[in-house]
């Protein structure tokens, strides 16, 4: 659900990290993107759809989709580890990294605006990971829970500011607003199967559950969740292969917005229902440092099943979409 990139020179992030109390902790501070950080799945970084990196609630409901890709904004991030095992994060960064009425992408072209005027987005993460001592008994993974705030005022996605839904021929049109708006979220990636004499090549599972109000939201719930598996193919240690799905709720306000809109006009309308995504892809290794990563993904429900612009009579949902790519990578 999230906007295409558009073709141009952006910067997106610039700072300086300050490391301090004996390595334990470390201060990051300056342009900075929120999902390079924040609710990461070690498994789900394999996918190339975007939800399986900043997920789709997140991108939908926050002001210009948050401080992601390819949007940063200035911002301050702390993490502390007191154990190799426990780690705390906190982020503070400006409300919305492209204000006005827009495209986002155009609002904030070349990511050299450093907007600090609109509101606050504070997002925290506790993040335990066990099992990872080469003598542990059992496999190992990782257990991340976290949150978000943003302080901005949030339009209510059905009533007005007089309590008529935003169909209703009288309404003004002005919706209500909520102050602030929050998610909470919680991450699990897990190993099931090691190659005996190897460190992390066998198959993981992951898992991603987030959640918000759904009076300000268009998305209300999400979640995702997939299974990897690295170097199982004989002489491919470097190969990996996953299957993953992610999938977003519309959240009930916009449902019974859409339901108004049917009541009020008397006639077609789609209810909006949510949106599914299954995604395979393989990661091959031509030569070390140098992958080549073909990736088919299927969508469900596009849109959470809204109109096709291209029906002059307006009868008909969006179809189901396929999508082929292929992504190569170079590290040197």
């Amino acid at each position: 659900m999230r906007l295409p990139c558009l073709s141009t020179t952006r910067l997106f992030e610039l700072y300086i990290e300050q490391g301090f109390a004996d390595g334990k902790a470390s201060l990051r501070f300056g342009q900075l993107s929120a999902d390079s950080e924040f609710a990461i799945s070690d498994n789900g970084s394999l996918f190339l759809n975007s939800t399986f990196g900043w997920p789709a609630l997140f991108a939908a409901d926050l002001p210009s989709g948050g401080p992601a890709y390819p949007l940063a904004t200035p911002g301050v991030r702390l993490k502390v580890a007191p154990t190799d095992n426990f780690s705390v994060m906190l982020g503070l960064f400006n409300g919305n990294p492209a204000p006005c009425c827009g495209d986002p992408q155009e609002e904030n072209k070349y990511g050299t605006n450093f907007i600090v005027d609109q509101g606050v987005f504070v997002i925290g993460e506790a993040a335990y990971s066990y099992n990872k001592e080469a003598d542990a008994k059992w496999l190992p993974g990782t257990l991340k829970v976290g949150g978000w705030y943003n302080s901005n005022s949030m339009p209510n996605q059905r009533y007005d500011i007089f309590g008529l839904s935003l169909a209703n021929p009288d309404t003004l049109g002005i919706p209500q607003q909520s102050n602030g708006d929050y998610s909470f979220y919680a991450i699990l990636d897990q190993m099931i199967y090691r190659k005996p004499g190897t460190k992390d090549q066998g198959i993981g599972i992951f898992g991603r559950v987030t959640a918000a109000p759904n009076a300000q939201n268009s998305i209300s719930f999400y979640a995702d969740g997939g299974i990897n598996f690295k170097g199982m193919v004989p002489g491919r240690e470097a190969d990996s292969f996953g299957v993953a799905f992610g999938t977003s709720r519309i959240s009930s306000y916009a449902r019974g917005l859409d339901q108004d809109i049917a009541l009020y006009t008397a006639s077609y309308y789609p209810v909006r229902s949510s949106e599914t995504v299954l995604e395979a892809t393989y990661s091959f290794e031509v030569t070390p440092g140098f992958t080549i990563q073909p990736d088919f993904q299927y969508i469900w429900n596009p849109g959470g099943g809204v109109l096709n612009p291209n029906d002059p009579n307006g009868l008909t949902t969006i179809k189901n979409a396929a999508v082929f790519g292929v992504r190569t990578t170079i590290n040197y």
